[in-house]
């Protein structure tokens, strides 16, 4: 069923995720699959990407979301690390829109440090924030990807911005390693491109 991309929440950022995740269930936009892998019970979230006429009232906490993007991104780098992963995780957490999908969260565990020794590939806090637009707006397989290539674009514009490049190596030479710092910057300017499109932020 397609969503009518119309939600009104006004409850606050903890009743709006919750309300969310009633409606995929309730509605059909969404819901939960239950396979078995070798005998072992896995829970998947069943996700209808979203188009760019879709809309979520997210109220007045536009401004506390963004926040608390920012701060999850740096505790969570700074306590576990893996830039990639914990990118994934702070927008997963902070996002009512966004499913915390643990398969996606793994998927992003080989990518911190540019997924090289050298570390001359893209820094993984922005291969993170690709990863969350792609889940959150991609196309099924080998539909046309123009739009979440849009949003990734305006993504690697503010790392050129801050940093000069999106390259783990240079990212890591201009925030002086600090990448508690960088994870935290990466998930506040994904999370805003995403409320700008999405909400009515």
């Amino acid at each position: 069923m397609k969503s009518t991309g119309k939600m009104y929440v006004n409850e606050g950022l903890c009743c709006y995720r919750r309300q969310f995740l009633q409606l995929l269930a309730g509605i059909g936009f969404g819901g939960f699959l239950v396979e078995k892998a070798e005998g072992i019970e896995i829970n998947k979230v069943e996700f209808k990407p979203l188009d760019k006429d879709d809309k979520f009232d997210i109220g007045n906490s536009g401004e506390e979301i963004l926040q608390k993007a920012y701060e999850l991104g740096y505790k969570y780098e700074k306590e576990h690390h893996g830039c990639a992963r914990c990118t994934v995780a702070s927008l997963q957490d902070s996002i009512g829109f966004i499913p915390d999908d643990n398969e996606l969260f793994r998927a992003a565990s080989c990518l911190d440090g540019g997924a090289t020794p050298t570390k001359k590939a893209s820094c993984g806090a922005f291969t993170g924030a690709g990863m969350i637009i792609g889940w959150t707006c991609g196309t099924q397989r080998f539909g046309d990807n123009a739009f979440p290539r849009e949003l990734i674009h305006k993504v690697h514009d503010r790392f050129v911005g801050e940093y000069g490049s999106v390259i783990c190596e240079i990212v890591r030479e201009k925030s002086e390693k600090n990448c508690p710092e960088v994870v935290g910057k990466a998930a506040r300017w994904t999370a805003e491109i995403l409320l700008k499109q999405f909400t009515n932020y």
